[in-house]
């Protein structure tokens, strides 16, 4: 059977629509990583770092879809997409999950690069509801992922600042944890209520889950009370989790979301980006080890 696909125009990228129900999803050919950035405080840059990330992977040659749980749905409007079109024609993430309609329909792509977005919208917190109501809830997630694993190299969750299902549904099939955390007194203190979520998620759905070094964000290098912030966070957790150096605060990112790109590919002199783009080296490395592991186990 032919497979027919609709492409239409949406701000910076390509809203792509597979009609053909029938068409048979193409050879698996890679193995999918899977990464979550999440954090249970608002306004830590999570979506910053969750976008950045995906963009710094593309750029160093994987493909990457960003799946937006968030029902603010910022991954999805900073990477150039329209929510309120998102939101009436019914093509997001809380419609797969209700099984109105299949991921493949949804995603977005960002230009013509390798990067892609399954978009969000409000009606979120409705499904999410709902799964908390069935049986099996807490896996839905992972069962409508699975028409495209193998078509990417990675797929980052930017999860909601709160832990609903959805968000253990992220941490269940994540291979790897990003926490971003700013430097502010209070979310250096809620990372240890997230860390004893992770080690439940680990012991009851997700053993293999790694935590990548926790990322500061925001940071003020001359502001003594971030200072003392960033050396109470190590004092807290750096014997569980290594912290990666700050990213700077800096207008960049601000700049960068307002105009639907992703800073790492604005601008290539800011320090904050630098910073950024040796997180994404850190990623890679973990990613390259994994896949040397799996071809000499193979």
């Amino acid at each position: 059977m032919a497979r027919t696909v609709k492409t239409t125009s949406t701000g910076s990228g390509t809203l792509v629509e597979d009609r053909d129900a029938g068409a048979k999803a193409p050879p698996v050919t890679k193995h999918t990583f899977h990464l979550a950035v999440t954090n249970l405080k608002g306004g830590v840059a999570k979506t910053t770092t969750a976008v950045n990330v995906a963009w710094g992977l593309v750029d160093a040659g994987l493909s990457c879809l960003v799946v937006d749980l968030d029902m603010q749905a910022n991954a999805t409007s900073d990477l150039g997409f329209d929510i309120s079109e998102v939101r009436e024609n019914g093509l997001n993430m809380a419609s797969v999950l209700r099984g109105q309609c299949e991921i493949e329909s949804i995603l977005l792509q960002y230009g013509d690069t390798e990067l892609w977005v399954a978009p969000s919208s409000k009606a979120l917190t409705d499904a999410e509801r709902t799964l908390s109501s069935e049986i099996g809830g807490e896996k839905r997630l992972s069962q409508k992922l699975s028409a495209v694993q193998g078509r990417f190299d990675v797929i980052i969750f930017d999860c909601g600042p709160n832990l609903n299902l959805l968000t253990i549904n992220a941490l269940s099939l994540a291979d790897y944890l990003i926490i971003p955390v700013q430097t502010e007194y209070l979310a250096a203190h809620g990372t240890l209520s997230l860390l004893d979520t992770v080690a439940q998620v680990r012991d009851n759905y997700n053993p293999g889950l790694t935590i990548l070094p926790i990322l500061p964000t925001m940071y003020t290098a001359k502001n003594s009370q971030e200072q003392a912030t960033l050396g109470e966070l190590n004092r807290l957790v750096s014997d569980l989790v290594p912290i990666f150096e700050p990213v700077p605060r800096a207008t960049v990112f601000s700049k960068a979301s307002a105009a639907g790109h992703p800073a790492l590919r604005a601008s290539a002199r800011s320090k904050a980006v630098a910073t950024y783009r040796d997180y994404v080296k850190l990623i890679l490395k973990h990613i390259r080890a994994a896949q040397a592991a799996q071809a000499k186990a193979g």
